[in-house]
């Protein structure tokens, strides 16, 4: 990962390559569990959990590592949301961070969590409120059944 290595490419020369990672996509479960960052918390950024508009910097091996040499594992959990004895696959690995690597889950986070959760959440009350909770079910299931 620091040093090139010479490789025949698929136009027939070679050239040198520096190999290294590159989008790590996993749901966000494996997420937390690979950046060793708690349930509920952005593995990608230093937000407070209940403040997410407040400043906040990127997640990063550094920024790990200076929290748990200097704090006690309960204060790390509660106040940066480090889990004090995950260390991430990627400590080790020159010119990697896990917290640079991390992708979304488009199916997951994007598409089942914004479409299907918040919008037919928002759908169905809509429907509640217009047609009354009987009529808005009948629609519903009409929907459904399409």
């Amino acid at each position: 990962m620091t040093e090139p290595a010479v490789t025949l490419c698929l136009d027939g020369h070679f050239c040198h390559i520096v190999y290294g990672l590159r989008p790590y996509i996993t749901d966000y479960p494996e997420q937390v569990l690979l950046t060793g960052v708690m349930q509920g918390w952005c593995a990608l950024c230093t937000a407070h959990n209940n403040n997410l508009d407040g400043g906040s910097g990127h997640q990063s091996h550094e920024h790990s590592d200076a929290l748990r040499n200097v704090l006690d594992p309960k204060m790390l959990s509660n106040d940066y949301d480090i889990i004090h004895d995950i260390v991430p696959f990627t400590s080790d690995f020159p010119c990697t961070d896990i917290h640079e690597l991390i992708a979304p889950d488009l199916l997951h986070q994007l598409i089942k969590g914004m479409f299907k959760d918040h919008l037919v959440t928002c759908i169905n009350k809509y429907l509640e409120l217009e047609h009354g909770k009987q009529h808005a079910g009948e629609i519903i299931a009409n929907i459904d059944c399409r």
